[in-house]
């Protein structure tokens, strides 16, 4: 007997073979190997795996007798990832396009269900549509041999349960960071009329780049019996993971809405910040009626350094009845953001401080009106006058990006206020120098309330930054009348909002007549920018027009994960990108560009080959700076360019 088959249970010529049936080597590649005789299948085996021809669990399977096993669709397996009530996980790499995959396939037992398999593709085709950088993408859909397989996005790191499990319970700012990307994944999902029901650490993946990308979107409510300790999911009953189910679930999962993601996320936040669920039992309906019946564990129990603040949050979060929740996960995103801001964390991917430049206001972007008068204060370049700011802004997310542009520059925000008529008492007990306004407030517009300011308090009267969207259609006529008043136009830098802020209040200026002449030029050398197409040729395009605008530091991205990657990393000045990009679009790379404070205030431009109302307006409402036809028009793209950069 051949001493190989007795030792792997397969001989050489049929190992060979087996690697030509899964199509792992070319028949050319198969006679080589036949005629040369001087390795013997373990020497074969161990090259092939050095090379990187074969995987591990590749070779185990060709040493098994199961070559069909390696090969789904046009997708080539190489390890098993996990396996539960559903099927089966495999990381796979597409045979022409190379890219690494996560490949979900049914189990055959599920797969014999004609209603299950047509509520899957429904769901599919659900999650399809899908676009966001905190949400695992969807790929692909199809039926083979094996059974019915969904593709989506392969994540390169590890679920949040097991980085605990790893490194312990995580310190308040890395929970606050995790927990805030995925409300924003999940507050994205329920806008697309999705709600996860069984939010859970194990569902939350962190790739190599400290992103949160939810995962399990939609297919949670096809599960089917038991899939995992503590989890009961059966068709009309409960569904989900008890240690993170709300109250309202364990009723009924059919009825349940955004609200319960909500709760469950509340639990993974404090599962992050402990190391274990908020409620522990003996059975699962022990522990079901303690989200029921019993108290909230505080967080402040875990630790002493755990803000107040942090635990107002979570108390909500995990409030028993929905009504007294957080209403939307939007809401869940905005104070988690104000938390992090007011904790001096940057939300998000962290990035490193822009360096500091002189500052400088677009033309476009705003308009002085009126001329210096004897209340203008003029002062010598060396002198050194403290700045007090009252901000009168409703949002508290914009509030608190605005205070965290101004204070690291030495400015003072003695006040915040949400109202018009809290900002007019705000002024007489807090003497401001100057006011930064929204143009919307719930009782009087911006306009209005400069003009009442100046109405009140004649001498000396604060200098007025209104901020706004609007400058371009805003009837300046009123406003003309006023004197020390600017409008800045979102987005801004805090270099800009600084410079806004020395113009009304006369530091740093002898004058107040805002012309070409006061606005210092930016030296677009110096600017960054931030190429994003999956065409060579059209990054190519770009990157010379912008080159012949001035631009010289200028970097490349092929998708818009990649991008994120970038911005990461360093940062950016202009993003030009693409909207159809195979991994993640344009719409969804803008999206979270603009949710994120510390890119919020880049211009976007995009470049697309898309005319469709429908899928543009979207992405106009994002607040892009323009939106150019592929071929990237020079004259068209050259005078945006002077409005962002004068």
């Amino acid at each position: 007997m051949d001493v190989t088959i007795a030792h792997v249970g397969v001989s050489r010529d049929d190992f060979l073979t087996h690697l030509v049936t899964a199509e792992l080597i070319s028949e050319g590649e198969l006679a080589a190997l036949r005629a040369d005789t001087s390795l013997d299948i373990m020497q074969l085996s161990e090259r092939l795996l050095s090379n990187g021809r074969l995987s591990p669990f590749q070779l185990d399977s060709l040493m098994a007798g199961r070559p069909q096993d390696l090969r789904v669709g046009n997708y080539d397996i190489l390890s098993k990832l996990g396996q539960g009530g559903m099927g089966t996980v495999y990381k796979a790499r597409h045979r022409r396009m190379k890219r690494l995959v996560a490949l979900k396939v049914l189990s055959a037992k599920l797969c014999e269900d004609a209603s299950f398999v047509a509520r899957f593709q429904r769901e599919v085709e659900t999650i399809a549509r899908l676009g966001h950088p905190n949400i695992v993408m969807a790929y692909d859909a199809d039926e083979a041999e094996l059974g019915h397989f969904l593709v989506m996005e392969f994540i390169d790191g590890r679920d949040l349960a097991s980085e605990v499990e790893k490194y312990g319970p995580m310190d308040d700012a890395r929970a606050i960071d995790y927990t805030l990307q995925s409300a924003r994944g999940l507050a994205y999902a329920h806008s697309q009329g999705i709600v996860h029901r069984d939010v859970k650490p194990h569902n939350l993946l962190k790739d190599d780049r400290n992103i949160i990308k939810v995962t399990d979107l939609g297919l949670a409510s096809l599960s089917s019996g038991k899939t995992a300790n503590n989890s009961l999911t059966q068709s009309g009953g409960i569904l989900g993971t008890v240690d993170y189910m709300p109250p309202e679930q364990a009723v009924d999962s059919a009825t349940i809405d955004a609200r319960a993601d909500i709760y469950s996320l509340g639990c993974t936040l404090y599962f992050l910040l402990s190391g274990g669920p908020p409620y522990i039992g003996q059975s699962l309906m022990s522990v079901l009626l303690k989200h029921r019946d019993a108290p909230i564990p505080p967080l402040a129990n875990l630790r002493d350094s755990i803000p107040a603040r942090l635990n107002d949050i979570y108390l909500k979060m995990m409030a028993k009845s929905v009504v007294d929740r957080y209403q939307t996960m939007g809401e869940v995103v905005e104070v988690l953001e104000l938390c992090a801001i007011e904790l001096g964390h940057q939300p998000g991917p962290t990035t490193k401080p822009r360096p500091s430049e002189p500052g400088s206001i677009k033309t476009s972007s705003t308009v002085t009106l009126g001329r210096v008068d004897q209340n203008t204060i003029t002062h010598r370049p060396d002198e050194v006058l403290a700045t007090k700011v009252l901000i009168v802004e409703p949002s508290r997310v914009q509030a608190g990006i605005i205070r965290k542009y101004l204070e690291p520059q030495g400015i003072l925000v003695t006040a915040i206020v949400a109202t018009g008529a809290d900002a007019i008492a705000a002024i007489n007990t807090e003497r401001p120098s100057a006011i930064l306004s929204s143009m919307h407030l719930s009782d009087m517009t911006g306009i209005e309330l400069a003009s009442k300011i100046r109405a009140d308090f004649p001498r000396p009267a604060p200098g007025f930054v209104l901020i706004t969207s609007e400058s371009e259609g805003i009837n300046t006529g009123k406003l003309s009348q006023l004197n020390r008043v600017v409008l800045l136009a979102k987005p801004f830098t805090a270099e800009q909002l600084a410079a806004s802020l020395q113009l009304v209040t006369g530091q740093s200026v002898s004058s107040m007549t805002m012309s070409e002449s006061t606005i210092p030029k930016k030296d677009r050398s110096r600017l960054r920018v931030l190429v994003v197409d999956d065409s060579g040729t059209a990054r190519m395009n770009e990157r010379m027009i912008l080159s012949s605008l001035g631009f010289t530091k200028i970097s490349e991205a092929t998708d818009g994960a990649q991008a994120i990657a970038a911005a990461t990393r360093e940062n950016f000045d202009l993003i030009v990108t693409d909207y159809n990009m195979p991994l993640l679009d344009g719409h969804a790379l803008v999206s979270y560009l603009k949710q994120t404070p510390s890119t919020a205030s880049v211009p976007i431009v995009m470049v697309t080959t898309e005319t469709d109302s429908k899928i543009l307006d979207p992405v106009r409402q994002l607040g892009v700076a323009a939106i150019f036809p592929k071929a990237f028009p020079k004259e068209e793209v050259g005078a945006l360019v002077d409005r962002l950069f004068p």
